[in-house]
């Protein structure tokens, strides 16, 4: 059951097989490079996933709070482009460390714990705006955030505090979009309580 205190529920929580990845759910900018950027936080000295944690998932999921984070963005920029989203990332890349991939075991089913939302601001959708919100209000649930050449992370990692922004050296600048990692605990990933976005996603 959807939490109470979230108005922007989404249906797509169910689990899919792990052969069904929809393309408006497949994280862009991902190539079958070896050592392509995966969005992960290259600072982190102890980085989760390790390489084959996905490999064997038959079916999964987006973290339910991710999906009230994107319900929420959608309802405050409706016309906004989509061509930058994405959630789950390419099955060859289930050997490598990334959030986009199904790692977080829930029952059978993996769990996505990283969205990508497009930088949009033409159509209502600045992802300066969403940065500036989420390390404003300090969200519990949230890992790391990564947008144009920056990353914060919610606990104090390289030597720089917790919720402070560091360069981000990642061959994706993240400069078409922001991404957003949770935390991997079911309490924190799933929990849809509204995020603290402003009225106006503008900028």
């Amino acid at each position: 059951m959807s939490d109470q205190n979230n108005p922007f529920p989404e249906t797509e929580a169910a689990p899919r097989p792990a052969t069904d990845i929809p393309d408006s759910e497949l994280a862009k900018e991902i190539s079958n490079a070896g050592d392509e950027d995966l969005h992960g936080d290259p600072d982190d000295p102890s980085p989760q996933p390790s390489p084959g944690e996905a490999a064997s998932i038959s079916a999964w999921r987006i973290a339910k709070s991710l999906l009230t984070l994107r319900s929420q963005v959608n309802s405050l920029a409706p016309s906004r482009t989509k061509k930058s989203d994405g959630t789950i990332g390419d099955p060859s890349h289930q050997s490598r460390a990334s959030d986009h991939n199904p790692w977080v075991k829930d029952g059978t089913a993996g769990v996505v714990t990283a969205m990508d939302i497009t930088h949009d601001p033409d159509h209502g959708c600045s992802a300066e705006a969403i940065a500036n919100a989420i390390t404003q209000a300090r969200d519990s649930r949230v890992k790391y955030i990564i947008w144009n050449r920056k990353i914060a992370n919610s606990s104090a990692v390289g030597g720089v505090p917790a919720w402070g922004w560091r360069n981000y050296s990642g061959r994706n600048g993240h400069t078409h979009h922001i991404h957003v990692s949770v935390k991997p605990e079911k309490a924190t990933y799933d929990r849809e309580t509204a995020w603290n976005l402003p009225p106006s996603l503008t900028g």
